[in-house]
């Protein structure tokens, strides 16, 4: 079963002030301290099919409303630029929301004015420096692609040919595109040059990718729920880590611990399975949704995503009861005490989900 994978947000800056600071007169012919740092919170970015981004701030799990954003119907996917400024949002109707986030508009990024285009846009990164995006494209006649978005001008400004392209990720230096596609291929992409140097054969096609924040392995989820551990200078499958999931998956940034959404089969039940990557085993799994009752009807909930706030102690899970609900719901997990907080989000299915600080 595939996952669809695919937020905006405004700004609350506080300024954090050390408790019991005393404030000293600088010395005579010494510069004056700096002013501390204003404090960067953190907001939980979710798309919904209802056509908005809404934000949650991660301190109370309180929507926002003010915060909500429409970007048109179908919006997907959903990343966040390194500054928090921007929210790059795909949509099923063949364009790219850029958001700006302090000025809250919306500039929609066309790949193709024809209303008859027939493409469709799935997985998307954000360079760590923030000056690119990259955006799957698939397009049976004009030809498949990663599409590289110039943030600086909401420009496509370069494309990258790429059969079937699917999921993408970027790591953490910035200088190398890995981008699945449907048929279980890994392409491997200099940034520099936008050349393919590479392809490392997965053993099935990837729902979920990951690259560790230290940028040696690249964790990808498929349709079986076993995990594919890649070493990425050898360019191979080293590992594989049974039961854990099949739908997205994020790695802590800390490097300890990866979380990956799926769907426990024997209860009918969403879950997040946590792995120890130093043991590459799952060492725990928090249900999330309800049980449906045990004549079988019923709903249960299907996580397609996880984000992992910045410190480690959340993870937002966003997904479907696959019923046309008229409300949609993020799971928030305090990965401290595994405890689960349901929030509910807009008028339709949570699709995509990302965290920044702003």
């Amino acid at each position: 079963m595939r996952f669809q994978r695919s937020a905006v947000r405004r700004a609350i800056a506080a300024v954090a002030i050390a408790s019991g600071l005393a404030l000293l007169a600088p010395a005579p012919g010494t510069a004056a301290p700096h002013p501390p740092k204003p404090h960067r919170q953190v907001y939980a970015y979710v798309t919904s099919l209802d056509g908005h981004v809404y934000v949650i701030d991660t301190r109370t799990n309180n929507v926002l409303g003010i915060g909500t954003t429409a970007v048109g119907g179908g919006p997907d996917q959903v990343a966040v630029t390194p500054d928090g400024a921007s929210l790059y949002v795909t949509n099923a109707f063949k364009y790219v929301s850029a958001v700006n986030i302090a000025k809250k508009t919306v500039t929609d990024i066309p790949y193709d004015k024809s209303e008859l285009s027939p493409d469709i846009l799935y997985g998307e990164a954000i360079a760590p420096d923030g000056k690119h995006a990259y955006v799957a494209v698939q397009n049976p006649f004009h030809g498949d692609k990663v599409s590289v978005i110039d943030t600086a001008t909401n420009q496509a400004s370069a494309t990258i040919k790429v059969s079937r392209p699917d999921q993408v990720v970027i790591n953490p230096s910035g200088k190398r595109l890995y981008v699945s596609d449907s048929k279980g291929g890994l392409s491997v992409i200099n940034t520099i040059d936008h050349q393919v140097i590479a392809t490392i054969r997965l053993s099935e096609p990837a729902n979920g990718m990951a690259v560790t924040p230290n940028g040696k392995r690249l964790y990808v989820t498929g349709d079986s729920g076993t995990v594919s551990v890649v070493n990425l200078a050898k360019r191979k499958i080293v590992r594989t880590i049974p039961g854990a999931g099949t739908g997205g998956l994020a790695i802590s940034p800390n490097g300890r611990r990866a979380y990956v959404v799926g769907v426990d089969t024997k209860v009918r039940q969403g879950k997040v399975s946590v792995i120890n990557l130093t043991t590459a085993t799952v060492t725990k799994t928090v249900p999330i949704g309800d049980i449906p009752p045990s004549t079988g009807s019923g709903r249960y909930f299907l996580p397609s995503e996880v984000a992992i706030t910045p410190d480690g102690k959340g993870a937002y899970v966003v997904g479907s009861y696959g019923h046309g609900t008229p409300q949609g719901t993020v799971f928030a997990i305090n990965t401290a005490t595994d405890a689960v907080t349901p929030i509910t989000v807009g008028a339709d299915d949570t699709m995509g989900v990302a965290v920044g600080r702003l």
